[in-house]
């Protein structure tokens, strides 16, 4: 047509049928559309040791679970033996029909259990044990008591007695006891006197034979009863000479004299008298005792360590005290 632009026009796309070009970055000329692919759902990678801590976590949970399982069925089988037990001894299964012992030196098999007081119908399930000791120690010769069921139905009572420690005879009478293991009157001693010798010699024999320490010269206000502590202020200072004199002088003492705390005495198994005052500075009289013995062995019958400071003792060849040397 004429009067129309010679050049062409560039022809426009509708809007609906617009389409995005791009270069062509393969060389194959031209361009090419951009087409979308499907979507695709992105999973990230759970690192490694969260997967193992997630494990842990699970793993501790479900020990924990069986643990907390395994508590529950404990204690309910706890409770069920608890009451099977108390059921048990309600009924009369394993009833005692014996008991077995043996006799000691002053207790016979039938002193034990007439002491131990097992009721008739008790079982071994419903046996007093403590009752039984109890019941026995109430004889001041019972030491110690043990007691063992047996099945099916024996119970064995074992008792051991008091070791003597000591007789006492009191005053210049003879009135005489034992003393046993735990500062525990025991009973009276019966002493066989012959015509020639005194209350004092027939004890000091019954006390060896016993192998006991003898105290003599005790107050005659002294008043023993069986199963009871010894309690007497004199006594327990013979006992606390007893227990601190050094070995080198306690083992040659034969015997105590107690008239009065500060009358006490010894002898030596060499017959040499001691006398030791109120249970004061033991240590000291005790190392004075062994200087005046050994600076005049054989010599000595005498010694007087109440002040140790200022001992005195008497010679065979002198009729008078000497004083020491107060080492």
């Amino acid at each position: 047509m004429a009067g129309d632009d010679p050049r062409r026009a560039t022809p426009r796309t509708s809007k609906g049928s617009a389409r995005i070009l791009q270069r062509d970055t393969h060389g194959l000329g031209g361009v090419s559309p951009t087409r979308r692919g499907p979507s695709k759902r992105v999973v990230l990678a759970e690192p490694d040791g969260a997967r193992q801590r997630r494990a842990n976590r699970m793993g501790a949970g479900q020990l924990a679970g069986l643990i907390g399982r395994l508590a529950v069925v404990a204690a309910i089988l706890a409770v069920a033996g608890v009451l099977a037990f108390y059921v048990m001894k309600m009924l009369p299964v394993f009833t005692i029909v014996s008991i077995d012992t043996e006799a000691t030196e002053h207790l016979t098999q039938e002193d034990i259990a007439n002491l131990a007081n097992v009721v008739e119908g008790t079982t071994l399930l419903n046996v007093d044990e403590e009752a039984i000791g109890k019941n026995l120690r109430k004889n001041p010769w019972v030491a110690e008591v043990s007691v063992h069921r047996v099945f099916p139905d024996k119970l064995r009572i074992e008792v051991r007695e008091r070791r003597i420690t000591t007789l006492v005879l009191m005053g210049s009478s003879s009135f005489a006891w034992y003393i046993g293991e735990g500062n525990v009157w025991l009973e009276p001693a019966t002493l066989s006197i012959a015509e020639d010798q005194t209350a004092k010699d027939a004890a000091a024999a019954l006390a060896t034979e016993k192998g006991a320490l003898f105290v003599t010269d005790a107050p005659a206000t002294i008043s023993p009863s069986a199963g009871s502590e010894v309690a007497d202020e004199v006594l327990l200072a013979v006992d606390t000479y007893v227990r601190e004199l050094p070995e080198q002088i306690g083992s040659q003492v034969v015997y105590y004299s107690a008239s009065s705390i500060e009358g006490i005495s010894c002898v030596l198994s060499s017959g040499i008298e001691v006398s030791l005052g109120a249970p004061a500075q033991i240590e000291q009289k005790a190392a004075v005792l062994a200087q005046i013995l050994e600076q005049y062995p054989g010599e000595i019958t005498y010694v007087n360590v109440r002040v140790p400071a200022s001992p005195s003792y008497r010679r065979i060849d002198s009729g008078t005290v000497q004083p020491g040397t107060g080492a």
